[in-house]
């Protein structure tokens, strides 16, 4: 029997990763197929899930802040017994929001750091903080706001699980590259940059570290910054955390070939993504990885390059989402 990898990125609006592979399995069960899949997420939707049912782990459920301030429940995954597994999307996330309710400037992290300090006080001290799928812009300062006088926030160990790579500012910053899909005009975009610059620079003669230009300073609309000044800290891309906490590649090996994807294909994909970063494990392990996609922004010669073996649209027809 044949073996298939399925490990898609969530579609974001339809399907989670875990129902795309059921997807799959159903269709490819009548055929003899082993069809195995896998719970995926570069840091940002479903990240909280993924890591910690591969895990074993279990959960806990709190009332906190959305990005406009309502109260709503939110939850984080305990695993190992001691380390906390928050994912930001759960309390600061763009799917919390109406598309006329995006609002960069006034939206905040508070929530996220809600998240935080619920664990702190009930003793937990290692942290792995999945960033992506925000609908903030606020360099996490409203996360830092609810930390405020927690004293054990210093004995925090974090690891930081995000596969974005920008700095806080300038043209390749949280503002100019992520600002606009959360609700920013052009005018709002240079103030948030702005904003950003300044945020860094009190960060920085506080930490004594140049964080402003470190790679993933600008996740997450600065939250990577933020914690970057943390005391404790380590940055690790989310994919390749999640496929090594559920041992992918020993499972990859002898298989027929790997099925990744995501909703839009495009420049940002090949910036480390999920489904990239699983295209690359394929590659590896010489295993054909298919990519599948609802929509695809990349150029002939970008396709040819990358490490896909086929481009496989999931639409016969244009059709509603």
């Amino acid at each position: 029997m044949q073996k298939v990898i399925v490990a898609s990125d969530s579609f974001k609006g339809t399907f989670t990763s875990l129902q795309i592979a059921g997807r799959v399995r159903d269709t490819l069960n009548p055929f003899h197929y082993d069809v195995r899949g896998f719970a995926i997420s570069d840091g940002g939707e479903g990240f909280c899930h993924a890591l910690t049912d591969a895990l074993q782990g279990t959960y806990v459920r709190v009332n906190v802040h959305d990005p406009l301030m309502r109260v709503i429940t939110a939850e984080y995954g305990v695993v190992f017994s001691d380390t906390i597994v928050i994912e930001m999307a759960q309390a600061s996330g763009l799917t919390l929001l109406q598309p006329n309710e995006r609002d960069p400037w006034n939206a905040t992290t508070f929530g996220t750091g809600e998240l935080i300090a619920h664990a702190v006080r009930q003793g937990y001290r290692k942290f792995i903080v999945g960033l992506g799928g925000s609908a903030t812009s606020d360099c996490g300062m409203g996360m830092l706001q609810a930390l405020e006088g927690l004293e054990e926030v210093d004995e925090c160990e974090f690891t930081i699980a995000s596969d974005v790579r920008n700095p806080l500012c300038g043209p390749q910053g949280a503002a100019h590259v992520f600002a606009r899909q959360k609700g920013a005009d052009d005018l709002m975009i240079v103030r948030l940059d702005e904003r950003a610059l300044q945020f860094g620079r009190q960060l920085e003669a506080a930490t004594g570290r140049r964080i402003i230009d470190m790679p993933g300073a600008g996740a997450a609309g600065g939250v990577g910054a933020a914690l970057l000044g943390m005391k404790h800290v380590r940055m690790q891309s989310g994919i390749d955390l999640l496929l090594d906490m559920q041992q992918f590649d020993r499972h990859i090996v002898g298989a027929c070939c790997v099925l990744t994807g995501e909703g839009c294909i495009d420049a940002q994909t090949l910036q480390g993504k999920a489904p990239y970063g699983i295209a690359l494990r394929a590659r590896k392990h010489g295993v054909p990885c298919y990519a599948l996609y609802g929509r695809l922004e990349l150029t002939a010669g970008q396709m040819k390059d990358s490490p896909w073996d086929r481009f496989i649209s999931i639409n016969d027809l244009p059709t509603e989402l």
